[in-house]
């Protein structure tokens, strides 16, 4: 069943069309790799069979006359399921790295808002795989929400058979005229802010409620005052942000980070928020920033979604503020650091009083919101977004095609050119890393400096790792390249750097041999 649709976007789902700029798009997503080779053709017969299922993937945003209230969806009449998926041929003999070059072109640029905002780009040359790279806008999908699409277009079992078509053709609504837009957009306005009052009105007779929401708030705010107080430490990717974006990932065994988080303590988080820390403090160090004593901040989003919201579109999401304790080298010790501090910041219960304190947001009018957004703001409360999604632990179909890897990809933006998007599948946890290139130019350095500082952590729990590290697309198809220096540990990135334009050099111009790298619609 499809699910139940919101006609107004939320406070927070509108602010990510009004913060966006070419330079600093606003969709989430990621690169999906498939077992066996399949064509445009074959996605458009796939995702159309399912567009029954993802009403909102027919519908595009419209601005109300003067933004009495926050834009709304309306089904586009016009829409076409060609314009939304384009296909991409990588050049022969690509590797790891040709992959998230190609996908990081892929992924950039703004999506179109005259249409529903999303993208798939299949992409080919892959030798016995396929990838397919999603963009979808952070107005209609947060990170759950995100996951729940790819369940919707998945299946549990290889299979041919299309889903059953619905009992009638879609027909799409007719537009609104300019009028009954003002009008309609003008009593979900007035609408909101009669619950809003009405609500403040009667909370104000029920001192308890009061109470209790004052002392969660003066909690959280005690836990986050010196957040609030003192800007993060500046690193090398905490500048201002271009267009160009770049892509990598590690990979690791989900039961072997279990195991790690058995014998050490602490969660799952705990220990990648410990692996991230301990990568980046390697990254730092060999770009040349001193770290001892540096301890950076990840603003990590948090789903506020109860088990019956699940499938629903939209964010519900809240924040916490987790510190990184880069400067720490012994791995245990940092672990217990990124333990206390999380501990710390969940029992002043800081997402849920974030959360609360968004729902203000729609006192907010919404010209004054988007008004706001356009003004010079520079972002100095973290250094690095990390998100951590569950997906699903058995291996999905897209058809016929096993999904053997799913590849998350974030936002890059506001002096944040770093974004960490950590998704488990199928007994693996990825760390996709979407970077701005000119502050990152090395991001497979990167990489190897969160697969050195997991296998750090991992040594000093005394556990041994079950699989080896690298996309299963690669190893599968034997593409993993063996390095003789592979045990030694990263150091500076100058070597990496300079790998990386040859191989992209050499991509391009296998490509110009073969057809451009853009999409064929």
């Amino acid at each position: 069943m499809a699910p139940e649709l919101n006609r107004f976007l939320s406070p927070l789902d509108a602010a990510f069309l009004y913060v966006e700029r070419p330079g600093e798009t606003m969709h989430i997503g990621g690169c999906l790799v498939y077992e066996g080779e399949f064509s445009r053709e074959h996605m458009v017969k796939q995702v159309g069979a399912r567009m029954h299922l993802l009403p909102r993937y027919r519908q595009r945003v419209i601005f109300p006359p003067f933004l009495v209230s926050h834009p709304l969806w309306v089904d586009d009449p016009n829409f076409d399921i060609e314009n939304h998926i384009d296909e991409v041929w990588l050049p022969a003999d690509s590797n790891e790295q040709v992959l998230g070059r190609v996908a990081a072109e892929a992924y950039s640029g703004m999506l179109d808002r005259k249409r529903p905002l999303w993208k798939g780009i299949v992409l080919r040359g892959i030798p016995g795989h396929t990838a397919v790279v999603w963009k979808i806008h952070h107005a209609m999908v947060d990170g759950v929400s995100g996951v729940d699409l790819t369940m919707v277009l998945s299946d549990v079992s290889p299979t041919d058979k299309l889903p059953a078509p619905p009992a009638e053709a879609w027909a799409p609504q007719p537009l609104p005229e300019p009028l009954s837009l003002l009008q309609e957009a003008t009593q979900h306005r007035l609408g909101e802010l009669n619950r809003t009052w009405t609500e403040a009105a009667f909370d104000a007779l029920r001192p308890d409620v009061i109470a209790d929401r004052t002392r969660k708030m003066m909690s959280a705010s005690s836990a986050t005052l010196p957040v609030g107080a003192t800007p993060a430490p500046r690193t090398v990717f905490n500048r201002p942000v271009g267009g160009d974006r770049g892509f990598a990932w590690a990979q690791f065994s989900f039961p072997t980070m279990r195991a790690v988080k058995s014998a050490l303590g602490g969660t799952v988080n705990d220990v990648v928020l410990t692996v991230l820390a301990g990568g980046l403090g390697r990254y730092l160090r060999a770009r040349g920033q001193d770290t001892l004593g540096l301890e950076l901040r990840a603003m990590c989003p948090v789903s506020m979604r109860e088990a019956d919201e699940r499938g629903q579109l939209g964010n519900l999401v809240s924040n916490m503020i987790a510190p990184l304790y880069v400067g720490v080298d012994d791995p245990v010790e940092r672990l217990g650091k990124e333990r206390d501090g999380m501990n710390r910041l969940k029992e002043a219960g800081q997402a849920k009083a974030f959360y609360e304190m968004s729902q203000f947001g729609v006192r907010v009018p919404p010209l004054m919101a988007a008004m706001g957004a356009v003004m010079p703001f520079q972002q100095t409360l973290f250094n690095t977004v990390s998100t951590n999604v569950p997906g699903p632990m058995i291996p999905l179909y897209f058809g016929p095609h096993k999904l053997v890897d799913w590849l998350p990809l974030g936002i890059v933006s506001n002096n944040i050119g770093l974004f960490v998007a950590i998704l488990t599948y199928n007994q693996r946890i990825t760390l996709g890393t979407t970077v701005d290139s000119r502050l990152i130019p090395d991001p497979w350095f990167l990489s190897r400096c969160l697969e050195e500082s997991w296998a750090e952590l991992r040594e000093a729990a005394g556990i041994e790792d079950d699989e080896a590290i690298g996309a299963r697309c690669f190893a599968a198809a034997g593409e993993v390249e063996t390095d003789a220096d592979a045990s030694k540990p990263a150091t500076a990135p100058e070597a990496v750097a300079a790998a990386e334009p040859a191989t992209v050099k050499t991509a391009r111009a296998a490509a110009d041999r073969s057809g451009p790298l853009q999409g064929a619609a």
